[in-house]
């Protein structure tokens, strides 16, 4: 994809949120010089199995970029780097607030030889404000946000996640503030600072539970898709112990799917009937582990009920629907070596 033909990224950051954004803009045809100092190179490198003098992750994320190592401390190196940033459309820094400052590539020293460059400062808690300069990570965003309260087993502990939800959205929200002040330079001439929070991007997924609350509602027992309060949208075990997911939410797709698995009796007329409080979840449970998830989705599959197999990530590459949608794609790295990393999610014809 092209679409951001044309425009030159220069890319301060490390680890998983700014190098996946940045990775996402490389993807979609933008130049990305990614920059490191021998001082403080990225840790990703290190982070896993290595390959060719880096980890798989490493190069997942940073293969289509221009990696520069530049001591940007030393007089030589920063003016190198200013010379490269001049040119530059756009400049991603994930350091905390001050940092970048104090070697002198903050907002207001890049003005100087770029006016209208769009800056993106991309950190934990943003910045100018109490808790701008404190630690953190993906499990503290989720904390602040009330996302992790969302997130408990049956005994009420709060179940830390396996995968990054705040640091990745923070990587989609630095990718659309970056898009939408090109838009703004584009129409007005002027460059923009952006500060974006990895804490507060995570604040949409509070959407249905919030809304409840403020409706007076108690989001814990009425929140219908959590996949506790009801058997329309919920997981099952199979018969070989793998699991399915039906998220029949409407009723229309409920009963549509207890008609075929031979259980019209089960067909209601009121959402608050599918509730667990009064519908029998214990026998939907034992039907579905009457076959095999693979049967039940050659019942299921194409017969508008909302239903799908969850995937083992050992099963993803294989799974017909990752191969139609082309999910993962081949590149190499700079010695030859063929790896495999995520595609970009959307097309533009």
């Amino acid at each position: 994809m092209k679409a951001l033909e044309g425009i030159k990224i220069i890319d301060f950051t490390r680890l998983l949120p700014g190098p996946l954004g940045t990775h996402l803009l490389a993807q979609m045809g933008a130049e990305v010089i990614k920059i490191e100092s021998p001082k403080r190179m990225d840790y990703a490198r290190a982070s896993g199995a290595q390959v060719d003098g880096a980890s798989l992750l490493f190069h997942q994320l940073n293969h289509n970029k221009t990696i520069k190592i530049i001591d940007y401390n030393s007089e030589t190196g920063k003016t190198d780097l200013l010379e490269i940033i001049k040119s530059a459309d756009a400049l991603i820094e994930q350091f905390r607030p001050g940092a970048m400052n104090a070697w002198g590539f903050g907002y207001e020293d890049i003005k100087k030889i770029n006016p209208n460059i769009v800056y993106v400062s991309l950190t934990g808690y943003g910045q100018n404000n109490d808790y701008s300069n404190e630690a953190g990570h993906d499990f503290n965003y989720l904390a602040y946000a009330g996302v992790m309260s969302l997130m408990k087993d049956e005994n009420g502990k709060p179940s830390v996640s396996d995968t990054q939800f705040s640091d990745i959205t923070g990587s989609y929200m630095a990718v659309m503030a970056l898009q939408a002040a090109l838009l703004k330079k584009e129409r007005t001439g002027k460059g923009s600072f952006v500060d974006v929070s990895i804490a507060d991007a995570i604040n949409p997924f509070l959407a249905v539970p919030y809304a409840l609350h403020k409706g007076g509602l108690d989001y814990r027992q009425f929140n219908v898709i959590n996949g506790k309060t009801t058997v329309n949208y919920a997981a099952y075990q199979c018969l070989d112990e793998k699991w399915l997911s039906i998220g029949a939410l409407e009723l229309k797709f409920w009963n549509n799917l207890v008609e075929i698995v031979g259980k019209p009796e089960w067909k209601r007329k009121s959402p608050f009937d599918v509730m667990n409080i009064k519908f029998p979840k214990h026998e939907v449970e034992a039907l579905f582990k009457t076959k095999t998830l693979d049967d039940w989705m050659k019942i299921l599959k194409g017969q508008d009920v909302c239903a799908a197999p969850i995937l083992e990530i050992e099963e993803l590459e294989k799974s017909h629907y990752h191969q139609s949608k082309g999910t993962f794609e081949e590149f190499e790295t700079a010695k030859g070596t063929k790896l495999t990393t995520i595609a970009l999610p959307f097309k533009i014809k």
